[in-house]
């Protein structure tokens, strides 16, 4: 029998087992689907800076722990298994146009410099000797509040998520996928085994890490946390060489650059249920956006389109521990666009709480039996 089963192999699910089993517990991963293939594969990987030191409540506590761990887990990853995830502290352009726009980046910039977060204010000068490639903006789209965070950091999704199947697997996590669950055997105030297409699984501890799929998954036990899926669209561009070196982020919007000059563009917010097909109307905004912003962009050809499903929550914030009046099921859901940015520290955290140790951060905020 295994010491934690985890129902869900996105980043979430992943890096906890990562984490579990580095503390010596035998652990299993099962996914109704592929490892990684869901939204942890289908974001963007945009880490923004935070600041542990200066936190002031549990989820900036989250952040700033996971912007500690993401350089650590970048190393110890590759170390372990050769695959670099592509983390780099490549650093991000905010730019805003309309008025609320300017007013809502004036107060994130004061906002950052309270949290002792590097944060420059940039005159058009500076944006265009910054990133030259904003510099073919039109007159009536020229940027009128801009600013550069050196810390803002980024990795590619699916080799991050490659390199934790690898790493799970090297640390004898068993990780299965195609395994639908359908039940849960509860006895008296715990779960002793879960009921799933592959037969009934027994453990000593359980896990739901199931992303937007989480209140499907624990419908048996008549517990859906508010959680639902929004869907996000994006488009690659296929660059033979850089175009530009710094995540540019507008309002939602952003354009992020690989290494290999691909450029990513994202996302849309759309409450459409599980719809995850992209559709004609989204991507072509989406390729409209990035054009507007760096124009040479309408030369290059989409390589890809493709969309996934965010966890949201009512509150926008992860619900993370133990599930009320079960002692040995615990939850870790409801991340939205901060799945893979807050996944080393839920992981950290989480894994503190199984373990029946205290956990560095109050989990009490995300208590999942709010709201």
């Amino acid at each position: 029998m295994v010491d934690c089963l985890i129902i869900g192999a996105g980043v979430i699910g992943l890096s906890l087992a990562y984490e579990l089993a580095r503390t010596g517990m035998k652990v299993r991963v099962v996914d109704r689907g592929e490892p990684g293939r869901e939204a942890s594969w289908a974001g963007a990987g945009i880490l923004p800076p935070h600041n542990l030191d200066t936190a002031h409540d549990a989820f900036t506590q989250l952040g700033g722990l996971s912007d500690q761990l993401h350089p650590e887990w970048h190393a110890a990853l590759k170390e372990e298994t050769g695959i670099d995830n592509g983390y780099r502290r490549c650093g991000g352009i905010y730019l805003a146009h309309t008025k609320a726009d300017r007013a809502a980046l004036a107060e994130k910039i004061e906002y950052l410099h309270q949290r002792s977060i590097t944060a420059h204010r940039l005159d058009e000068t500076d944006l265009y000797q910054l990133e030259p490639a904003l510099n073919g903006l039109t007159e009536s789209e020229k940027i009128r509040t801009a600013c550069f965070l050196p810390g803002e950091a980024q990795l590619r999704n699916p080799r991050h998520l490659k390199a934790l199947v690898a790493a799970c697997l090297q640390r004898d996590v068993e990780i299965s996928s195609g395994v639908s669950v359908n039940g849960f055997d509860l006895s008296k105030n715990r779960i002793a085994a879960v009921k799933t297409s592959n037969g009934t699984i027994p453990a000593d501890q359980f896990c739901v890490a199931g992303g937007a799929w989480t209140p499907l998954i624990l419908e048996s036990l008549q517990r859906r946390p508010a959680l639902k899926p929004i869907r996000g669209q994006m488009v690659l561009f296929a660059a033979r060489q850089p175009l530009f070196g710094r995540v540019i982020n507008e309002g939602l919007r952003y354009l992020v650059p690989r290494d290999d000059g691909r450029v990513l563009a994202g996302s849309t917010e759309e409450d459409v249920g599980f719809e995850n097909q992209n559709t004609s109307l989204a991507i072509a905004e989406l390729i409209q956006f990035a054009v507007r912003l760096v124009e040479p962009l309408s030369q290059l050809p989409v390589e890809r389109t493709w969309a996934g499903l965010r966890p949201a929550t009512f509150d926008g914030l992860p619900y993370l521990g133990r599930m009320p009046d079960t002692e040995n099921l615990y939850l870790a859901a409801g991340h939205f666009r901060n799945g893979i940015f807050l996944s080393p520290a839920t992981a950290v955290v989480l894994s503190q709480l199984i373990c029946k140790d205290s956990p560095q951060i109050d989990l009490a905020t995300f208590r999942v039996d709010r709201g």
